[in-house]
């Protein structure tokens, strides 16, 4: 999350390793607000809203029956989809917000044939590319749904996918001029992520996929119960035709299968969070395998089911905080806040102008960037790669504060290639306060090298 509040500082049009537009967003949000992590949860549940109130919407167009469009548009509060994997922001997480939009847009105008709806499937395609490439395979299931329905091969045919594959490129175009000119970071960091070991390999592919059947236990829990026990009428007929199944199930299965493939293929790391914001219609899909069930008790319970877990978590967070403070995995939190404020101090104690960039072991850079009152630009491994934004003529005109680790001798050697007769090293310890508690200490160097004498 800190690296997408350091990258939005800069509003390049891409960096190392992901298109900009998540960054952006990232970046005109704390251009409004304070840079707290309260407005950092904030910025989160805003995002999972708007996925939420997208999902609402799309599911309203291919539900009709109102108690049956009740339960489907509960069913996914019963996910983590937009609850606690929500409360992150980053590049998979933008999907929440992003991509429920995308595919209802999709729907109106490859069902519909609505105009209106094609320029807007065209835009919020473009910024899901802006945000991450990964979108390319749900967009492949939006291409499958549309070749296996009669109105989607029909607006195939017709002019408005070539005007929206216009409005896409026209949307990319900045990124696209922005990879040429740089050598397309994120193609090389994708390179670097290929040939994973096997076993690695296979052990992502396991947890990812049975990590996103966890995440729809509750779903297909609570619709199982309350289909073979309920004693209420029965829904006339299935939630949804057909012709809808088969579309939803091709938008909202094919990025899943295609995740897997691809995690065997290229050999690369894959996770479910990867997936949590492309598969909003999944609860859907557990609903219409149920057929005719009883959809009011199914809504009722399914309401329910959220409320009470909701004020349960909220009523048990003081007691689980309670519990991480006591425990040893509470006592190993890194100090990131606290080197932030000490880093300030010592660089504020020792020159007279601003904080301007911070390097340092990963994501120590990023950190500071967040929590220092300076906001300094973040220069992350000491590595201009990663960095673009950062020259060695700016590093002389404003200095430089490197945070290592003490033992992370590739961090020291790189300061060391900024260092000037000036520089000052500066051994110490820091640890994570919360309240009275204290958690273990950690060893830093920080390396000050101030700006040139003009």
């Amino acid at each position: 999350m800190v690296e997408a509040y350091s990258w939005g500082r800069e509003f390049q049009l891409g960096y190392h390793q992901h298109p900009p537009f998540w960054a952006w967003l990232c970046g005109l949000w704390f251009s409004v607000f304070p840079s707290t992590p309260f407005f950092f949860a904030l910025l989160s549940a805003t995002n999972a809203a708007i996925g939420l109130w997208g999902t609402w919407r799309l599911i309203g167009e291919l539900v009709k029956n109102p108690e049956q469009r009740l339960a489907a548009r509960a069913l996914p509060l019963l996910t983590p989809f937009f609850t606690f994997y929500a409360f992150k922001f980053d590049a998979n997480t933008i999907f929440i917000s992003l991509w429920p939009w995308t595919l209802l847009f999709f729907y109106r105008a490859s069902e519909r044939h609505d105009r209106r709806a094609t320029l807007c499937f065209g835009l919020l395609s473009g910024l899901c590319l802006l945000s991450k490439y990964y979108v390319l395979l749900p967009l492949a299931g939006c291409a499958l749904a549309a070749l296996t329905s009669t109105n989607g091969r029909n607006w195939l045919r017709s002019r408005q996918p070539w005007i929206a594959g216009a409005l896409i490129i026209l949307v990319i175009s900045p990124h696209l001029w922005w990879l040429t000119e740089n050598q397309a970071p994120p193609l090389t960091y994708l390179h670097s992520r290929l040939n994973w070991p096997w076993a690695e390999i296979l052990h992502r592919f396991f947890m990812t996929g049975f990590g996103l059947l966890g995440m729809m236990t509750a779903v297909t829990g609570l619709t199982a119960l309350v289909c073979t026990r309920a004693h209420g009428p029965r829904a006339h007929h299935a939630t949804m035709t057909a012709g809808q199944t088969k579309w939803t199930a091709l938008v909202t299965l094919t990025p899943v299968v295609l995740t897997l493939a691809f995690g065997i293929v290229l050999r690369t790391p894959i996770s479910s969070e990867m997936m949590i914001g492309v598969v909003p219609l999944l609860p859907l899909l557990v609903l219409q395998a149920a057929g005719t069930c009883p959809p009011r008790p199914l809504a009722r319970a399914a309401v329910a089911l959220v409320a009470i877990g909701s004020l349960g978590l909220v009523i048990g967070a003081p007691a689980f905080m309670y519990y991480r403070v006591h425990t040893k995995r509470w006592a190993k939190q890194i100090p990131y806040e606290e080197v932030a404020r000490e880093s300030t101090r010592l660089w504020q104690e020792r020159v007279h102008t601003p904080l301007t960039y911070v390097a340092g072991s990963a994501p120590y850079s990023d950190f500071v960037t967040f929590y220092s009152a300076s906001h300094p630009h973040s220069f992350p491994w000491h590595d201009r790669s990663f960095a673009l934004w950062v020259t060695p003529e700016r590093i002389h005109q404003h200095g430089l504060l490197s945070i290592c680790e003490s033992n992370d001798s590739h961090c020291l050697a790189a300061a060391s290639l900024y260092a000037t007769p000036r520089t000052v090293r500066i051994p110490l310890a820091v640890a994570h306060h919360f309240g009275h508690y204290e958690g273990r200490m950690y060893n830093f160097t920080f390396i000050i090298t101030p700006p040139a004498v003009p």
